[in-house]
């Protein structure tokens, strides 16, 4: 009795000590990042996955848009409405433009299994002509997926690594979803009617992929199976819903919305149940989870 006495006695000395040394217990990160309308630009913000802790990341003059997650969760990439590349250091607050000899870059992610970046990359040249390169993030090699007539864009990463999912057209009610392997083999065709088919975005088991159509005459959010089976509608609102992002666990997907008269970021079940509106105020929009598990 006199040794759990004891026990008790410490334990209570250790919590009083932390308490008044004023420690406390980690702070949930934020782990959505997102486009909000600041003042005259889109600026890049994160917030909780709740829609709690909101924070502005960046101020700099120019709109920033379709910002993701690096790997390690350290940094953020996006592009500028001048259409270039840039890197954003959560730690040092540095914000420096990449690949500017790349041209016209319409989205960039990074590999989920290297350091390697993902974009797309339009030629000024040729109207209505861009395709899918792979590339480090100095630019030192490269290498071309897609070789295609037309427009080749909104590629996702299948969380494996594995696969991309993108839109390829070339032309009007063209615009289909098409899967790679990474290195730019094996193409396959998932949608053929004369919707438009835009924004995959895989579950994190890679078997199903999330994305828009405007097949029932407004965008809609869908779900297929990643061999193009097995579509499903999951919303069903007038007006627009857009760029789908799966949740870490596969069991919500965060979506944009201006059902209720603003764009805003809006989350639901991932069959499509439960939909509610995460941020408010000033339109939102780009939404992408943090990574949950790094390499």
């Amino acid at each position: 009795m006199k040794f759990m006495f004891k026990n008790t006695l410490v334990s209570c000395f250790i919590l009083v000590l932390f308490v008044t040394l004023g420690c406390q217990a980690p702070k949930r990160e934020s782990s959505i990042v997102f486009s909000r309308l600041t003042g005259s630009y889109w600026q890049i913000w994160t917030m909780d996955a709740d829609g709690g802790t909101l924070k502005q990341i960046t101020k700099s003059a120019n709109d920033k848009r379709y910002p993701v997650w690096s790997n390690d969760n350290q940094k953020l990439l996006y592009r500028t409405n001048n259409n270039g590349a840039f890197i954003f250091d959560l730690q040092t607050g540095e914000e420096k433009q990449i690949l500017p000899e790349m041209g016209i870059i319409g989205s960039i992610s990074q590999s989920p299994v290297s350091d390697d970046l993902l974009i797309t990359r339009f030629r000024t040249e040729i109207m209505d002509s861009s395709n899918l390169w792979l590339t480090s993030i100095d630019g030192s090699h490269r290498t071309l997926l897609t070789r295609d007539i037309g427009l080749q864009y909104d590629p996702a990463w299948s969380p494996d690594g594995k696969e991309i999912a993108y839109v390829s057209g070339h032309g009007y009610q063209t615009h289909e979803l098409y899967i790679i392997n990474s290195d730019g083999s094996n193409k396959r065709q998932l949608t053929n009617n004369k919707a438009l088919e835009l924004l995959p975005a895989f579950s994190p088991d890679s078997n199903r992929i999330a994305y828009v159509s405007d097949q029932t005459g407004d965008f809609e959010i869908w779900v297929m199976d990643v061999n193009g089976n097995n579509v499903k509608q999951l919303t069903y609102k007038e007006g627009l819903d857009t760029r789908p992002c799966w949740s870490q666990d596969g069991t919500k997907i965060l979506f944009v919305s201006n059902r209720s008269g603003v764009l805003h970021l809006w989350i639901m079940d991932s069959d499509g149940k439960n939909p509610r509106q995460l941020t408010s105020g000033a339109s939102c929009m780009d939404p992408d989870w943090k990574r949950l598990h790094q390499r």
